[in-house]
């Protein structure tokens, strides 16, 4: 069995600003996870997810990671109805990285908004499963962006 913690003392606790071995192993680590910002959960259980990865003195552009949600075999936006199809606009600069899993095709309202968002981008590549999906995803794309 298990005593009961006495929550006015710090005993059987430990302390997030606690000085010791670990106190400069975690200084470091917070200095690590900066390299990295995530702006949506990285989850693809059909919600977008959204991805910047800033790397420490590189000479390739940092990239945004969109991961489309699939609906019915078609390459869909998260909200619709918000601008850019609620996806982030891309930053000038930025490589732009499409996950669409298995989606079959994407229909031209969408492929719209999502041009939209990567106007500004250096350069994309579209990620998927199905090979008939990619070779439209990528082909509307082109078309789109003039590419």
């Amino acid at each position: 069995m298990r005593a009961l913690l006495d929550l006015t003392t710090d005993k059987g606790r430990r302390r997030a600003n606690a000085d010791g071995p670990d106190a400069l192993a975690h200084h470091f680590a917070c200095d690590h996870q900066r390299c990295r910002v995530s702006h949506h959960p990285a989850r693809s259980e059909g919600r977008s997810t959204v991805h910047t990865t800033h790397l420490r003195r590189s000479t390739t552009p940092p990239t945004v990671t969109y991961r489309l949600p699939v609906w019915h075999g078609w390459a869909a936006l998260p909200v619709p109805t918000q601008e850019y199809g609620g996806l982030t606009r891309a930053p000038r600069g930025f490589r732009a990285r499409i996950v669409i899993s298995d989606a079959r095709d994407i229909g031209d309202h969408t492929a719209r908004e999502l041009a939209a968002a990567l106007t500004d981008c250096s350069d994309y590549q579209v990620h998927g499963t199905d090979p008939h999906g990619l070779a439209a995803v990528a082909g509307l794309l082109a078309a789109l962006l003039g590419r």
